[in-house]
């Protein structure tokens, strides 16, 4: 454990801290009280012999006036024995007062001296007042009281009208053994200590089940950290307690869940990096390899007729025109994602939006023979930048024409529900099927990967589609069965604010 100690464990020093806490407490709280349980008791008992005294000294006015010392020997000696006490009178009259002893009723010859009085503690009670203080020997532990013995007078002072003090006439002393006062102070110590030490168990207990409840969880997060350094973030801490450590053990499974989160998304992000490098080599691989191709045909004499060397420089045309668009997707798509890119923020109909849209996709529709219709009648007014936006529907209706077949049809429209514009591009095409859903918005992925070269599909238009939605605070998503079509959703707010 004094290993543990030293080392530091919290457990122990949480359980050491607060034992001595209780046992200082304790301490403390029982000098206190012993002190002040000792001075209750000498002060009551001081004050019952200060009354005796005075009993003593009213008793002994008379005699000690007329100066029957022996009459006072008699009284004094009658009173000590009634009441349990040793007495001594003085008398202030006697030439050597420090050393005559008028009565002593009944002193023993050894205690004779330490009873006695010092000739300035005499001097003080001579002149009218009252003295007492505790007499500690090796055989006897005492206390005693002297007060004075006033002359008695016909009339008093105060009646009389006399400022003048009465006389001293003698000294009485009495003293009683503290034995019984120190054995009641002993056994209330004693009973004090008693319950001290099953206050300090009871503490004791309470301390080590309070540094458990509080080194436990910390313990486990101890574990759990450890864990986490090893690289496993399924680590979680049960949470019991409703105080500030189940607050803590909260606070650190949402921070190892978003750690986990963060961990996953670099993951992900680095997956798609070097997706990234592997895509965009093989899409430029391949019309690179085209165009070399045609080229050193066309230069070896391969190619002699004037329509077969029209159509090869078609080819080279149409793949260095691929490459151009390639290129700039890829720019676009990363000055969106870097943040270079600011919206011009104007109120527009979304109509009027739809109507260029299906107007600048028209042509190569009707290519294909598909129809394009528009819902939209009445115009709802939102805010946005009208050129990203045309390129978000443009995006995904020329996505639509691509993989909707001959004779199909393409509907778009605008939905209106309290502050949100929802768009929706619905088509009748080859659909998606569900596996790939949650991965048509990643760069470069393609469903049909047979159909893709044929169509010239980069697999950059949903991703730059996903990312210009972002940016006017909103959101896509999107619906298919595979051979009945897709429908995708823009989902915008009605106002961007500030």
């Amino acid at each position: 454990m004094w290993n543990k100690l030293k080392t530091g464990n919290l457990f122990f020093k949480l359980l050491g801290a607060h034992l001595l806490v209780v046992l200082i407490t304790l301490l403390a709280v029982s000098l206190v009280f012993s002190y002040l349980v000792e001075e209750y008791f000498f002060s009551t008992r001081e004050w019952e012999l200060a009354l005796q005294a005075e009993k003593v000294a009213e008793t002994l006015k008379e005699e000690i006036q007329s100066g029957n010392h022996e009459q006072v020997k008699i009284v004094a000696g009658a009173l000590a024995a009634s009441m349990d006490l040793k007495i001594r009178v003085i008398d202030p009259m006697e030439e050597h007062r420090e050393q005559e002893i008028i009565t002593v009723a009944p002193v023993d010859e050894k205690e004779e001296t330490q009873l006695g009085l010092e000739q300035r503690e005499v001097d003080y009670v001579l002149e009218g007042n009252s003295y007492s203080k505790k007499v500690f020997g090796p055989e006897m532990q005492r206390l005693l009281v002297a007060i004075p013995v006033f002359q008695e007078t016909e009339y008093d002072n105060v009646e009389n009208g006399s400022d003048n003090p009465q006389e001293v006439i003698g000294v009485i002393t009495v003293s009683a053994p503290l034995t019984g006062v120190q054995a009641t102070v002993a056994q209330l110590s004693r009973l004090f200590t008693y319950s001290g030490l099953i206050a300090a168990a009871v503490a004791g207990a309470l301390a080590l089940s309070l540094s458990k409840t509080i080194s436990k969880p910390l313990q486990v997060m101890t574990q759990a950290a450890r864990e986490l350094v090893k690289g496993n973030f399924r680590s979680r801490i049960d949470v019991n307690d409703t105080g500030e450590m189940g607050e803590l053990g909260t606070t650190f499974n949402q921070a190892v869940d978003e750690m986990e989160k963060t961990v996953e998304e670099q993951k992900r992000l680095q997956e798609l990096r070097q997706n990234l490098v592997a895509n965009v080599s093989h899409e430029f691989r391949i019309p690179l390899t085209s165009i070399q191709g045609f080229a050193e045909a066309m230069q070896d004499g391969l190619v002699v007729e004037e329509k077969e060397r029209e159509r090869c420089l078609q080819l080279i045309l149409d793949n260095t025109f691929y490459i151009k668009r390639l290129v700039s997707d890829l720019l676009e798509l990363s000055s969106i994602e870097s943040g270079h890119i600011q919206l011009q923020w104007v109120q527009l109909s979304t109509k009027d939006l739809i109507d260029r849209v299906i107007h600048s996709a028209r042509q190569k529709a009707e290519s294909k023979n598909i129809t394009l219709e528009c819902e939209q009648h009445l115009p709802i007014y939102m805010e946005g930048d009208e050129d990203r936006l045309f390129q978000i529907l443009i995006n995904l209706l020329d996505n639509a024409i691509t993989y909707t077949p001959e004779g199909g049809y393409i509907k778009v429209e605008a939905l209106e529900k309290e502050e949100e514009i929802t768009f929706v591009v619905k088509d009748n095409g080859s659909g998606i099927p569900e596996e790939d859903l949650p991965h048509i918005w990643e760069r470069f992925y393609k469903v049909d990967k047979a159909r893709s070269r044929a169509n010239k599909g980069k697999g950059l238009g949903l991703a730059i589609t996903r990312e210009l939605v972002h940016l006017h605070r909103g959101n896509v998503s999107v619906k298919s069965t595979p051979g009945k079509g897709s429908a995708f959703y823009v989902h915008l707010p009605k106002k961007q604010g500030e």
